[in-house]
């Protein structure tokens, strides 16, 4: 009896401890609190071992205790409406010599996309679908057969460039054993987050990025050839942080396994987010002397990356007055117009000038440029709510003269740093603006016109109730006049303002190539 009633009473201690403790155990394991990965696999190039890389990835996955990981062998599963179950779909298969799920299987996983989930590619996932056009653009780079397909296998360096993202945050540039793929090809704006230096060619390529798609997050990794090369600990890192990163998730640093090499600290639990900036260019329509949009916004990207006292920005040029892709704008700060107007207004097509209206509401930062600040018909209520006036035909008026431009506030953070100068430009001036609009801030200003002279406002800025920032600038006609310093630096502000990025009290730093 003696050993019955030993073993009994810590059993029953131990049964009340699970009673009272039922709840919580509950709460922390509850499925439906946990974000759903499915892994798809099950078919690929004969020389990848799915069978056993498969369960690899799996387990560094769900060390994140916030990811509840299934696995399906079938690819077929992705024309099922169960997918939608899930938050993020990890592909890692590649339908050599085998026909691709199927139409319903790429609708399903384009609109899982776009509709705000999340994707991940693992390394020959990037040749899926390869009939299938829109995948290049969904996975942001894919498998180009015409490429040279990777470096012979072996020992390589995966350099971490991006440091302060939540996928790569605290990790070293790290050695592993794999294939460097060589072969991803494709032209959609791109994250890069990780990279590798081919010891064929010297060239630098990519082993880690990320892009939107739509409302989605897609992370994308060449990594992963072998068990051996899955069994790294950066490379489980970057797979475990770019699932999670996929599904929304935040940073959080109770998920880094050992081996992650994190370094926790103040920075790590909060960083500062990059702010990002779009600079849309519409056609050239006069020549390289004036009204050269895509010259214009590919200097000004320039200058604005060069910026020594600047940082966390990013910045992108969309040329044709409209991007191909509009996920490119989902995420954007701030975006830049340089364009023709009024009939010509890139915006003047209704679905374009929705989609503006949209992000504007988010609070998203405006800022127009020249002839861009001319609204299309039917958009000039948007325009003064948006960057505070515009240039109205028949009103306004656009001679080509030289005058001397002087900084309007003394306080205003675009006027710090650059002092009056002289220019010779189409400079637009008697602007609509709104009556007794307070949100408005002159910027620039100058004496218009010559025979009968007064102050006249050349650019302005305004703050938005949506949180959002606008700009207008009505200089920027003669393509030669980006290299004036003090006119150059005073856009640079402006658009460096509207993304809500801080200008230093000297005013920016940057460089300028093109003479």
């Amino acid at each position: 009896m003696k050993p019955s009633k030993i073993i009994l009473t810590p059993f029953l201690i131990l049964i009340g401890l699970l009673i009272i403790s039922k709840p919580t155990m509950l709460k922390a394991n509850d499925a439906e609190n946990k974000k759903k990965v499915l892994i798809v696999t099950g078919i690929d190039y004969p020389g990848h071992k799915w069978k056993l890389t498969a369960p690899v990835l799996n387990k560094a996955i769900r060390q994140d205790p916030r990811l509840l990981v299934t696995v399906t062998e079938k690819p077929s599963f992705l024309a099922s409406p169960d997918l939608f179950d899930y938050d993020v779909i990890v592909l890692h298969f590649m339908d050599w010599e085998t026909p691709d799920p199927g139409p319903k299987a790429r609708e399903n996983l384009r609109k899982f996309v776009a509709d705000g989930k999340g994707l991940v590619l693992v390394h020959f996932a990037c040749g899926a679908f390869q009939d299938w056009p829109e995948f290049r653009t969904l996975a942001g780079r894919s498998w180009d057969p015409k490429l040279r397909g990777h470096d012979p296998h072996g020992q390589f360096r995966v350099n971490i460039l991006r440091p302060d993202h939540p996928i790569t945050r605290g990790l070293e540039s790290f050695e592993t054993i794999d294939e460097l793929y060589t072969c991803l090809a494709g032209d959609r704006p791109i994250e890069l987050l990780a990279t590798a230096k081919s010891k064929v060619d010297g060239k630098d390529y990519p082993m880690a990025f990320v892009h939107k798609y739509g409302r989605g997050r897609v992370f994308h990794c060449p990594l992963g050839h072998d068990v051996r090369a899955f069994a790294a600990p950066n490379v489980q890192a970057l797979f475990r942080r770019g699932a999670a990163w996929s599904a929304g998730l935040p940073p959080d640093v109770t998920s880094y396994q050992p081996g992650d090499y994190i370094q926790i600290t103040k920075q790590t639990q909060s960083p500062a987010r990059s702010r990002k900036i779009v600079l849309i260019a519409g056609p050239a329509s006069h020549s390289k002397v004036a009204h050269d949009w895509p010259g214009g916004a590919r200097l000004l990207k320039q200058c604005l990356d060069s910026a020594k006292n600047v940082k966390g920005i990013r910045t992108e040029v969309v040329l044709n007055g409209w991007p191909k892709d509009v996920s490119v704008l989902v995420d954007a700060d701030a975006i830049v117009l340089l364009s023709d107007g009024l009939k010509t207004h890139p915006w003047a097509k209704p679905q374009r000038l929705k989609k503006i209206r949209q992000l504007a509401k988010k609070g998203v930062g405006l800022a127009f440029i020249h002839y861009a600040v001319a609204p299309p018909k039917g958009a000039e209520e948007d325009f003064l709510e948006w960057i505070g006036g515009y240039w109205e035909l028949g009103y306004s008026k656009n001679p080509i003269t030289t005058v001397e431009v002087s900084p309007a506030s003394k306080k205003h953070p675009i006027c710090r740093g650059w002092k009056k100068f002289t220019a010779r430009d189409e400079f637009y001036y008697q602007i609509r603006f709104r009556k007794n609009d307070k949100r408005l801030v002159p910027i620039v200003t100058a004496l218009l016109p010559q025979d009968r002279p007064k102050q006249e406002i050349l650019a302005w800025a305004v703050e938005r109730k949506d949180g959002g920032r606008g700009f207008g600038f009505t200089g920027g006609h003669f393509h030669a006049n980006w290299q004036i310093e003090p006119f150059r630096k005073m856009v640079l502000h402006a658009i460096f303002w509207t993304a809500k990025v801080e200008i230093p009290k000297e005013g920016i730093k940057s460089k300028i190539k093109e003479k």
